[in-house]
């Protein structure tokens, strides 16, 4: 039933050597999620799939051996909503920052709805200024009701703040912003003109020889590294001393990963990364578009210069187009390309119910783009670059076969508060003992069988480690 997996190996385009099999088991079982009118447990299982086809191709070409690989789409459809799973020792977590009133959904002045986010508390604090009004509900619904829908799209974009305008999807696609991204694929793989054929060598799993520098925050670019360090890709992930992050989106991505902090304002901290990317196979940025170019100096061609085979990973919220720079989160990919509106109505446009759809979407995105770089640099050699978008990201599932699902909102409202709240549990969870005490999480969805997914180090706090590829 892995439909979408076809429309993905086309995008890919490379040749899968054929003793490696795959099956996906337990369709039936994510009939309970029917809330919404697309094969969500389709495609995201062919996502993940596709991933894991590519890694035991790599292996394949390592090794001589071929493999099996099995998902079951209960388990899959689990991982999307992942975070609500983690207990330490024993207890619950819940994610913080989703209850200010200046986040989310919001009425304007000719009718229209608005989508926002601030997570932390710099943006919310920054969004207050710009209404000039109180933290209440009564007083920020006020404020965004004081203007239309298109002069807060414009207005909190300019100040760096994320907004969109809720429009269906074919109103999308009509912007130009729409029409840039119907010209690219999910997951756009470039040359960069550097470098040379870097063929795969002998490795004790599939990715242990491969090194990656992570710059991401949030979720999408973390869980890119993340997927890949399932099969033993060895990540530092750099964070800017002091910055914000939400605590149970590091304890979700983290695995697998050494966590340094290296302030990029310094001297030592700029270089310290050149450091590290010239040791490098893959630099993932979670910022921005130019952001660490022109702030820090760090183009690609400054990142080339430094290391010719690189793989340089752009993960956000538009990818480019005239919307280039404007950030974005989970919730406004799904609001600006109509998913909302399909989901609930033009009137009451609604979240997707099942969890951060566009952004571990966009991560196993990230992660096919990078295994399918990892393919060329090995066969026709040079650097490449990786492009993935949460918008572009949700536009791949608005274009995926719709269902007859009869909306009944009322039993989507409660179940969307049932999926956010912390506590979950899962048969497929397991535990993993952590400086931050025993983390009860679940476990990777894949399951090859001559290559197992784990992850070899748990989760661990931001600047635990020191920035060295070495223990």
């Amino acid at each position: 039933m892995l439909n979408a997996l076809d429309n993905l190996k086309k995008m890919v385009n490379i040749d899968i050597d054929p003793s490696i099999t795959y099956q996906d088991i337990n369709y039936q079982g994510p009939k309970k999620y029917n809330l919404v009118n697309f094969d969500i447990s389709d495609a995201y299982s062919s996502l993940i799939m596709m991933q894991g086809l590519l890694v035991a191709n790599i292996w394949k070409m390592k090794t001589g051996q071929g493999q099996h690989i099995e998902i079951d789409h209960e388990r899959a459809m689990e991982q999307m909503y992942r975070p609500f799973f983690i207990h330490i020792n024993g207890q619950p977590q819940n994610i913080s920052g989703l209850g200010r009133h200046t986040s989310l959904t919001h009425k304007t002045k000719d009718g229209r709805f608005i989508e926002t986010m601030n997570t932390f508390n710099r943006l919310h604090e920054k969004t207050l200024e710009v209404l000039d009004c109180s933290p209440a509900k009564d007083k920020v619904d006020a404020a965004y009701a004081s203007k239309t829908a298109t002069q807060w799209e414009e207005q909190l974009n300019a100040e760096g703040l994320s907004c969109c305008i809720h429009r269906s999807f074919e109103e999308f696609k009509a912007t130009k912003q729409g029409q840039y991204l119907e010209s690219v694929t999910p997951f756009e793989v470039t040359s960069l003109g550097t470098g040379t054929i870097v063929p795969f060598k002998p490795s004790a799993r599939p990715l242990s020889d491969i090194k990656i520098v992570d710059l991401s925050h949030v979720l999408a670019g973390p869980s890119m590294s993340n997927l890949l360090a399932e099969q033993g890709a060895n990540v530092i992930h750099v964070s800017n001393p002091g910055a914000e992050r939400v605590p149970l989106n590091v304890l979700d991505t983290g695995h697998g990963k050494r966590n340094v902090e290296l302030s990029l304002n310094t001297e030592s901290g700029l270089a310290k990364l050149k450091e590290l990317v010239q040791d490098a196979d893959i630099f993932v940025n979670g910022y921005a578009p130019n952001r660490l170019a022109d702030k820090f100096g760090l183009s690609f061609e400054t990142l080339t210069t430094l290391n010719p085979n690189l793989i340089i990973v752009t993960e956000n919220m538009y990818g480019g187009g005239p919307w280039g720079n404007r950030p974005g989160w989970e919730n406004l990919g799904q609001a600006v390309t109509g998913m909302m509106m399909e989901i609930g109505t033009e009137e009451s446009p609604l979240p997707f119910p099942y969890g951060a759809l566009n952004d571990y979407s966009t991560g196993i995105m990230g992660a096919i783009g990078v295994l399918k770089a990892l393919h060329i640099r090995a066969t026709t050699g040079g650097s490449q670059h990786v492009s993935v978008a949460l918008a572009r990201t949700a536009m791949w599932f608005q274009q995926q076969p719709k269902t007859k699902q009869v909306k009944n909102l009322e039993a989507f409202k409660q179940y969307l508060g049932g999926i956010l709240n912390g506590g979950h549990k899962s048969e497929h969870s397991i535990e993993t003992p952590s400086p931050f005490g025993v983390i009860t999480h679940l476990k990777p969805v894949l399951e090859y069988s001559e290559t197992k997914a784990y992850w070899d180090r748990p989760a661990s706090p931001l600047g635990s480690s020191l920035p060295t590829w070495e223990d």
